[in-house]
């Protein structure tokens, strides 16, 4: 009747440091699953993507949106990515990685010290070019910025002294507080950094600015245990359909002759 649930921290019924509840078993919650089935929240709009996509910012917060919006990584799952992680120079026998393209290892079990936490699945996520330049620029500032107070081994961390929290590792306060900046920048309600992810997911099932993906791959691409988690970003694909199918041209039958 009851099942454990996490609530990560900053988020409702998490706190500030984050707790775990005991709820209504998920199959048993009608409220829950008539959320499962609604639609997930998008960047539906081209030319909102396209600000957010050029938008200038910090490197560090540059390398964060892009991060976020071109993996389709979990905000817990960035949070939580240490510097070994990123093999942006490929892998070699010296860090025991045998893949030789640019990747990253999003890990479920790094001693994190800002209780960020990864869920899903472990797996290895290629990156192109532009985001390893992204990552580069980052870590030239952070080098520049922090000196020798750069010892955490989380790739992001606060940039400004802000009574001694720089060189700590960012918290998921910093990562809403940029979501929420983003959002008045290219004038578009970004309810969160989980809707970059949905906007990552959706482009890539239906293929928009992008060739289409299976799901199977996008499942495998977002660390989904389950499938039916990644089917829920078909969404919207009846009217997607309808507005295809009633562009073809509608064959006129005379009764009675030819057509």
């Amino acid at each position: 009747m009851s099942q454990i649930k996490y609530y990560a921290p900053g988020a409702p019924g998490g706190g500030e440091h984050g707790r775990r509840r005991s709820v209504l078993s998920s199959a048993l919650d009608l409220r829950s699953n008539e959320l499962k089935s609604a639609k997930f929240e998008w960047i539906d709009d081209a030319s909102a993507r396209k600000r957010l996509e050029e938008l200038p910012l910090t490197s560090r917060d540059r390398f964060l949106i892009d991060l976020l919006y071109n993996t389709g990584i979990r905000v817990g799952e960035a949070l939580s990515l240490f510097i070994s992680d990123m093999h942006f120079g490929g892998g070699g026998p010296d860090i025991g990685c045998r893949i030789v393209d640019p990747h990253f290892h999003v890990r479920l079990d790094n001693p994190v010290q800002n209780r960020a936490r990864a869920k899903g699945l472990a797996r290895n996520l290629f990156v192109s070019r532009p985001l390893v330049d992204r990552y580069i620029d980052y870590m030239i500032s952070r080098e520049e910025t922090l000196g020798e107070n750069d010892s955490s081994p989380h790739v992001f961390v606060n940039m400004r002294d802000l009574s001694g929290y720089a060189g700590t590792a960012m918290n998921y306060s910093g990562v809403r507080k940029l979501i929420a900046r983003c959002a008045k920048l290219i004038d578009f309600p970004l309810t969160g950094p989980h809707m970059l992810r949905h906007t990552f997911a959706t482009r890539l099932v239906r293929g928009i600015g992008v060739d289409e993906v299976s799901l199977d791959i996008v499942q495998a691409i977002l660390g989904h245990r389950h499938i039916d988690s990644t089917r829920i970003y078909t969404h919207d694909n009846e009217n997607a359909m309808r507005k295809a199918l009633v562009q073809l041209q509608t064959r006129h039958i005379v009764l009675g002759g030819s057509e």
